[in-house]
């Protein structure tokens, strides 16, 4: 006689909680935050930053992540978007916004110059 099957949700329960601890040793065990914590600064923190500041930390953030690009402002398919910066080779982002705050300026060329500064070895 055959067994009598579970249903569908019994048994992903079942093999989620058998799955929990190979997870959470796995992630111990590569360095993950397995708590969700990280050491990102509070928003608190984030506010109380420069616009220059925030913009050096999050190109920090980038290269860690191996995503290197530098950004410009305009339209992403006009005829002067270039592919890569000249100054540093990078891909270039396109942002788009036409009307562009001094505080948004700001952070982006403290990322760009951090992003740049990166590529050709000077920090």
């Amino acid at each position: 006689m055959p067994r009598p099957r579970r249903p569908l949700a019994q048994e992903l329960l079942r093999l989620s909680a058998a799955a929990l601890p190979l997870v959470l040793l796995l992630a111990a065990a590569t360095g993950c935050d397995a708590t969700g914590e990280s050491d990102r600064p509070s928003r608190e923190v984030l506010a109380r930053m420069t616009p220059a500041e925030r913009g050096a930390l999050r190109a920090r953030r980038d290269i860690a992540a191996g995503r290197l690009r530098v950004y410009r402002y305009g339209n992403p398919v006009a005829f002067d978007n270039p592919g890569a910066d000249p100054e540093s080779g990078l891909p270039v982002r396109t942002l788009l916004d036409c009307c562009v705050s001094e505080e948004a300026r700001a952070e982006t060329e403290a990322y760009n110059r951090v992003m740049r500064e990166t590529r050709s070895g000077k920090r």
